[in-house]
């Protein structure tokens, strides 16, 4: 399995466990063009892994730096309008739903990358009517062993 691999399916696992999302995936900008497809989901995760900045190591191992992404959709004032259920915190549960992505990303480790560490809480910008989205950014430490270059060979001397 690749490191790339590994960290998605890691990350979906942590994701999954919260039970307010209702969508996890692979970021394939489902929710762009007014997510046409995915408007019935109001709580989403896309989990998007940047670039990858390896260096070489010795005997065909490589090591790297990544960034990921993780994108919450909410619809905006969700808990006020749908499945009559409603927030006595103002339509802001989604503050929650971000610290709790937040907890269970932080440290997550796997065994071809470093714990994950936060590094950034923004507002994400959208082409989606009433949706709100946030980005989560959180960067670790990738390993990689790589296919040899050379095969050994027996010589026969006789």
């Amino acid at each position: 399995m690749t490191p790339r691999k590994e960290l998605f399916i890691k990350i979906k696992q942590a994701l999954k466990t919260i039970p307010q999302l209702e969508y996890v995936d692979l970021y394939r900008k489902q929710f762009e063009n007014n997510g046409k497809d995915f408007g019935q989901y109001y709580t989403a995760c896309l989990i998007r892994i940047s670039s990858i900045k390896y260096e070489t190591m010795t005997e065909q191992n490589q090591e790297g730096n990544t960034l990921i992404d993780v994108i919450f959709y909410c619809k905006d004032g969700w808990m006020d309008q749908h499945n009559k259920t409603s927030d006595p915190e103002g339509g802001l549960i989604e503050i929650d739903l971000l610290d709790t992505i937040a907890e269970k990303l932080q440290f997550l480790q796997g065994e071809q990358f470093k714990p994950l560490q936060q590094t950034e809480d923004e507002t994400e910008e959208n082409s989606m009517d009433a949706m709100m989205s946030y980005r989560q950014s959180f960067s670790t430490r990738i390993y990689r062993r790589l296919k040899p270059k050379y095969q050994n060979q027996k010589l026969n001397l006789s």
